[in-house]
């Protein structure tokens, strides 16, 4: 399983199934924290089936979505690599399914396998150049503008969003309120730049510059 998880896809079919051999499965309920922002952990995370979102939440309990993870995405390697605290909670949308491994078997695997080593700068470096058109986003772009290209990045060829989310996920990806995000949203709708159906959301052409 673990040679469709980008971490792993190039490391060959022996050292996969050394991987799989130190791997652990864990099924978590829909609403499990799997980790809790600020606690230890020695452990890599792989979703295998389901959805989890990582959250940072601000002194006045708001959370803002810091990422979004699906089946063969991993989560937890910084912590997993320098064993500081972890910097958010992470918390399953629905049933999911992990495999999990721990730090102690993941560096002797390292030991005979070092070229798994470039995967993960590689990997490091992905999750920075993120986390800066984050930091960006919410620096120079307001609320619509963020929803804006989330919608425009999460949309495919025929303009659908796939993934349904409520006004609160929303609110919660874009770092605002869902008053705010629901205002938005039917506005743009009544302006016939958007329609809901079926529980998604469709983008009608390109969206106003500014709202």
């Amino acid at each position: 399983m673990l040679e469709q998880v980008e971490l792993f896809n190039n490391i060959g079919a022996e050292a996969i199934g050394l991987l799989e051999s130190i791997a652990r499965r864990r099924t978590f309920a829909k609403g499990a924290v799997v980790i809790a922002e600020g606690e230890g952990s020695d452990s890599l995370y792989v979703l295998i089936s389901g959805k989890a979102v990582a959250l940072r939440s601000d002194t006045s309990g708001r959370q803002v979505v810091v990422n979004r993870f699906g089946p063969w995405d991993y989560f937890g390697e910084m912590s997993f690599f320098d064993r500081s605290a972890r910097c958010a909670t992470v918390m399953t949308k629905e049933h999911c399914e992990m495999l999990t491994i721990a730090r102690s078997d993941f560096l002797g695997f390292v030991e005979h396998h070092p070229e798994i080593l470039w995967n993960v700068i590689n990997a490091l470096l992905s999750k920075i150049r993120k986390a800066t058109e984050q930091i960006e986003s919410l620096a120079f772009l307001d609320v619509y503008g963020r929803l804006a290209r989330f919608l425009v990045e999460n949309q495919d060829q025929d303009g659908v969003v796939r993934e349904k989310f409520t006004q609160q996920e929303l609110a919660e990806m874009v770092g605002s309120s869902r008053e705010t995000v629901s205002r938005i949203i039917n506005e743009l709708a009544v302006g016939g730049y958007i329609r809901k159906q079926q529980g998604h959301i469709v983008l009608q052409g390109r969206l106003p510059y500014k709202f």
